[in-house]
């Protein structure tokens, strides 16, 4: 009885092992897009800040080097604000984490947080509606394009002009949408360090510290906190508002490693992102089947299940959707990075797709996310990009036999 009970205990922390390895794999095909901006030359009343430009590059550098698609500006207007925030947005329609990083001024007015353009003429608080850009104005907006999650990084609790005494401001608490995780660098109405000139901020120092260790979302602004709050003696405590329901993020995957001949894993926290891991589906090698004549229809995934069984056929999964991009030559492709341009610009690999007839189109596949049965995975053939969308999307369809 003894060694049946230590037998399974085995396999269920094989396959429990073996499982999150897949899901950590995964993780990686997962769209990672920021809008990172360092602002450091205001008007006055205003200050100049010394470190805000250090900061975004290095918060750039580091998220460049993980898979994420930057848009980086430095000193930027209202209206350069704007564009950037729309050109965001557009990119998070594709699905997956969205992360902004603001370093430069932010007040709060009326209860109201404001990000502060490089050429706001804020001669009184109350000019602050009028001159910055309102931080739920953007909250909101993300919240409503739908993707997986959002992270909100705001180093911007620096002191106030129209505060009554030196060393008052800051934000003010927020409650940020459903699928938001918001962090500012020190609590709400506080200031915080903007570390020695030359350097980087004492909150995106740690920050930055942390997020190359192999920690869960949640837990690097818990080890930033309690970095930023030591080395402070107490006096600045980031604040964390934490709205998130889908699963979890790593900007540093952990690492493990399973040969199918050991008996003994390496278990990891388990990750439940809705887009990390894969519903088990049989493998059908495209080599025995027969591609469907092609269709210009664009429908949700129900639908497309059904058109295919319409037509004596099934969706296929997402290997056999990957294998066409490989068979011709591409690479599939896992994050939101340039060298989607390697497929993009592979005039050879362009030209098979579309003999073999696909369009540059995303076209649905059978596989589902198996953390959250309203998404399914798709492979855009232009830049041979494996994605997860909501079954409620509309996609290109091919059907298989």
């Amino acid at each position: 009885m003894y060694k049946k009970m230590i037998i399974l205990g085995v396999l269920l922390f094989s396959i429990q092992a073996m499982t999150e390895d897949r899901g950590l794999a995964q993780m990686r095909s997962e769209n990672r897009v920021a809008l990172v901006i360092g602002n450091n030359s205001y008007q006055r009343p205003l200050t100049t800040l010394s470190n805000t430009l250090n900061d975004a590059q290095a918060i750039r550098s580091i998220l460049s080097a993980r898979g994420f698609e930057v848009i980086y500006k430095e000193n930027v207007t209202h209206r350069t604000f704007d564009t950037l925030l729309e050109q965001f947005y557009k990119k998070l329609g594709y699905g997956g984490v969205g992360l902004l990083y603001f370093s430069g001024h932010g007040l709060e007015f009326d209860g109201q947080n404001y990000l502060i353009p490089t050429d706001a003429k804020i001669g009184a608080k109350s000019d602050t509606k009028y001159e910055a850009v309102a931080l739920n104005k953007i909250t909101s907006r993300i919240q409503k394009i739908g993707n997986r999650l959002n992270i909100v990084i705001l180093d911007a609790c620096r002191n106030d002009p129209f505060a009554k005494a030196y060393g008052m401001g800051g934000l003010a608490k927020t409650e940020p949408p459903v699928g938001l995780i918001v962090s500012y660098a020190t609590g709400a109405g506080k200031v915080s360090s903007d570390g020695r000139v030359g350097g980087n901020g004492l909150f995106t120092q740690y920050l930055i510290e942390n997020m190359q260790k192999p920690l869960s979302l949640r837990d690097v602004f818990q080890a930033t906190r309690a970095s930023v709050y030591d080395a402070s003696g107490g006096t600045q405590f980031p604040a964390v508002y934490n709205q998130i329901i889908r699963g979890d993020f790593y900007f540093t995957l952990p690492t493990v490693h399973i040969e199918p001949s050991q008996t003994s894993y390496v278990a990891l926290p388990p990750v439940q992102s809705q887009s990390i891991a894969l519903q088990s589906t049989p493998s059908v090698s495209t080599s025995t089947s027969k591609w469907i004549t092609p269709t210009d229809k664009e429908v949700t995934w129900e639908k497309a299940k059904q058109i295919c069984r319409d037509n004596g056929g099934r969706l296929p999964t997402l290997e056999e959707l990957k294998k066409v991009v490989i068979d011709c030559g591409g690479e599939v492709k896992y994050d939101n990075s340039e060298e989607w341009n390697r497929n993009k610009n592979n005039s050879s690999y362009q030209s098979c797709y579309k003999k073999n007839g696909f369009e540059y189109a995303d076209y649905w596949s059978s596989t589902m996310s198996v953390s959250d049965s309203s998404y399914a995975w798709n492979v855009r053939f232009v830049f041979g990009i494996s994605n997860c969308f909501e079954k409620s999307d509309v996609l290109r369809i091919r059907c298989i036999r």
